[in-house]
């Protein structure tokens, strides 16, 4: 954070504002933690593990939202589509239902992830 949210005041290191004292330690901690877990997402995709990867961008975007975050994101909402696409055409049903819970973290419930789960039901049985 470069400037108070109250004020406009340029910020040094201490979280509080030399112009109008506003305390703001914790938005600055927000910033951090945001930052970290965006860090851990990313560290977890490159890992293989993308269901890690989904819940540590959503906790990034609970402190944050930074343009980064929202970027990395849709691109994991992308790479779970791809991937659901991929294990449903090789007929691993669970896999596919695991997918389909992350993409409900990225993107909450919609039509198209519930008739994905019928699919899946469907096939599966």
């Amino acid at each position: 954070m470069q400037r108070c949210p109250a004020c406009n005041a340029r910020l040094a290191e201490s979280p509080i504002c030399p112009r109008c004292g506003a305390d703001l330690g914790r938005v600055m901690r927000c910033e951090r933690l945001a930052e970290q877990w965006l860090s851990v997402s990313l560290q977890c995709l490159q890992a293989g593990r993308a269901d890690v990867s989904v819940a540590a961008v959503v906790r990034a975007l609970s402190f944050r939202q930074t343009p980064e975050a929202k970027l990395f994101k849709s691109f994991l909402i992308r790479r779970q589509y791809r991937a659901l696409y991929e294990s449903l055409g090789q007929k691993r049903w669970p896999e596919a239902s695991n997918i389909v819970n992350g993409l409900r973290k990225l993107q909450g419930e919609n039509e198209a992830l519930r008739r994905f789960d019928e699919l899946i039901g469907y096939l599966s049985a």
